[in-house]
């Protein structure tokens, strides 16, 4: 018989919580320090037969089997462990002499736990090494689309079946503000994608991570939002792959980026693309108005006639554009000032950039500071977004102020300043901006009457006024008239589709004999309404002066304030005639050979009341 020493010599370097019970006298004899930790001091001092009362039938077979069989192994004894509480056990029995049975224990509770902690590794394992070759993948399109992806890493988070993180990686943690410690062994869903950017309940069973292992499919989502731990959200991109445990499903890895940044950027970007799409649409209008102005085989400038006044102008052109300096046409309306403004830009080496054209008349001052110097998001009420002013698309190029003597007073200042200077500031932005643009100012008033009068700076005249240009009314140079009309009849024929009409002797006698108030534009807008209504390829005019006090001396030259008085009256005869009607085909648009839309502009300009023409 094996006394006590035998016996703790016997069992003490077993695996496995282990005791020796000697069933004669109903004790335990000897047990290991595993089985101590397991069972306890007071399980191990009681009687057997007492700890086994509960199931007494159950231990008899047990014994009985390992006396017949030498070793048995069952799961129906339980024995008080060393909290207290009852073990769920496998045991294994063996005989060793009379009366002396070897029981080893196998915590079943424990083994389980072992076993879930075995799975866990093993799926993350594998998630790991499928992240692994996912993420090898994403690096090569990350590789391809630097611009996009350079400045945002990527974030890697595993989950099992039932939605629980089995690994988060650091870049993970540093975007989602959650450490390692907080989400491994947590359901995700409900911890960082739990709701919309709008702050509505995202169901779990939407949610497109779960669905790509529920359905076995990858999914891929460009625009979704994760919950940082901070409460915040993050928008982000991500790619949702199953990853399997044996061929069995077992998770999901997801890859993703926080792409905060880059929506702001894009966003911001789209707006660029439609503000530049915007002025792109504005520049080309303006520069086809200002580049399909009047052009000659007389003079590459675009300048049509022969008239001693035409070959002088040609001659100032050539002049200002080789000059940097900044030119002043004046001269009546409709006498070709945005024309020589043209043709000085196209015949300068700023040719190849734009030639942007500002209205100064009719507008406030908010409104011109906003169109010429351009604003920041916020600088005002209804700024949504940042806007490039006009004088910085002429940078390099050709800034055309049209009717400058309607400049505001303030933005007399202002532009005055950028002359000065050199640089100027967008509204509602505190960095000064470089320019370097050629300034073309046309005026139909006399500029340096407006000065005297305290209407326009005389600082702000005399730097716009280094090279003066005068073009001249249309009624002192009537050997230009055939050469005009030839040239504006071609372009409307084409414009038009029209047949082939020619001007007879007889035409240009009756063009030469009328004085021509409008000038230039005045001219055009008759050829081009005769050719319209021409039967038969025969042009007729019919131009008629109107019951005004127009000068008899045809030599007589008109001041400024005279010429604008005669333009009124001819204005109101035509309304009278018209019975106060501005469009239709009797309209005073019509009339005067104006579109109807520049014919209200030029009544408004003229200070004339319609109303009292009705």
């Amino acid at each position: 018989m094996l006394d006590e020493t035998e016996s703790a010599d016997l069992i003490a370097h077993h695996p496995m919580p282990t005791i020796i019970v000697d069933t004669r006298s109903d004790s335990i004899v000897a047990a290991n320090e595993a089985g101590r930790a397991l069972l306890g001091e007071a399980t191990l001092s009681a009687p057997l037969s007492r700890q086994m009362e509960n199931d007494f039938s159950a231990a008899v077979v047990f014994f009985d089997a390992v006396a017949h069989f030498g070793s048995y192994v069952d799961r129906s004894l339980s024995l008080m462990g060393a909290t207290g509480a009852a073990l769920r056990l496998q045991t294994y029995g063996a005989q060793l002499k009379s009366g002396l049975v070897l029981l080893s224990f196998l915590d079943l509770d424990e083994h389980d736990r072992r076993n879930q902690q075995a799975e866990r590794e093993a799926h993350q394992k594998a998630g790991i090494s499928q992240w692994q070759n996912i993420y090898g993948f994403f690096r090569e399109v990350e590789a391809q689309n630097h611009l996009i992806l350079e400045a945002a890493g990527e974030g890697i988070y595993g989950i099992n079946a039932k939605g629980q993180a089995t690994f988060v990686n650091r870049a993970a943690q540093e975007m989602l503000g959650w450490s390692s410690d907080d989400l491994i062994g947590r359901e995700l869903h409900s911890i960082i994608h739990h709701k919309h950017l709008s702050g509505n309940h995202f169901p779990a069973d939407e949610c497109p991570i779960y669905k790509s292992f529920r359905r076995d499919q990858t999914m891929r989502v460009e625009d979704d939002v994760f919950w940082r731990k901070d409460g915040k959200p993050i928008l982000v991109e991500y790619v949702s792959t199953p990853i399997y445990d044996h061929d069995v499903l077992a998770g999901a890895v997801v890859i993703f980026r926080d792409v905060t940044e880059r929506k702001e950027n894009e966003r911001k970007l789209r707006d660029a693309l439609a503000q530049v799409e915007d002025l792109k649409v504005k520049l080309q209008q303006e520069n086809e108005y200002l580049l399909t102005e009047i052009r000659s085989a007389q003079s590459h400038t675009g300048v049509v006639g022969v008239s001693p006044a035409i070959k002088s102008l040609n001659a100032q052109i050539d002049l200002a554009a080789r000059s940097g300096a900044h030119v002043l046409v004046s001269g009546p309306s409709g006498s070709g000032k945005s024309m020589t403004a043209s043709a000085i830009h196209e015949a300068s080496d700023r040719h190849h950039r734009p030639l942007v054209r500002i209205n100064c008349d009719q507008k406030k001052a908010a409104d011109l500071e906003a169109e010429l110097f351009g604003y920041r998001r916020g600088a005002f009420a209804g700024a949504v977004r940042d806007m490039t002013g006009k004088l910085l698309m002429a940078h390099n190029g050709t800034l055309h102020l049209d009717e400058v003597a309607s400049l505001p007073a303030k933005v007399q200042a202002s532009l005055h300043d950028v002359l000065h200077t050199g640089h100027f500031r967008r509204l509602g932005d505190g960095t000064d901006i470089p320019v370097a643009a050629k300034v073309i100012a046309t005026t139909s008033y006399d500029l340096l009457a407006e000065v005297r009068a305290g209407r326009f700076r005389q600082d702000l005249y005399f730097a716009l006024n280094v090279l003066p240009i005068m073009t001249e009314p249309l009624q002192n140079r009537p050997e230009d008239i055939p050469y005009l009309a030839r040239h504006y009849l071609d372009r409307t024929m084409r414009r038009l589709r029209l047949p082939k009409m020619t001007l007879t002797k007889a035409n240009i006698e009756t063009l030469q004999s009328y004085d021509w108030p409008g000038n230039v534009r005045e001219l055009e807008n008759v050829i081009e309404r005769t050719a319209i209504l021409a039967q038969g390829g025969r042009l007729q005019f019919d131009i008629q002066s109107g019951p005004l006090d127009a000068p008899t001396q045809t030599n007589r030259v008109l001041t400024q304030k005279e010429l604008r008085q005669f333009e009124i009256k001819n204005f109101e005869a035509a309304l009278h005639r018209a019975k106060g009607k501005i469009s239709g085909k009797s309209g005073a648009a019509a009339i005067l050979g104006l579109a109807p839309t520049t014919a209200y502009s030029k009544a408004k300009s003229l200070g004339i009341q319609m109303d009292q023409f009705s």
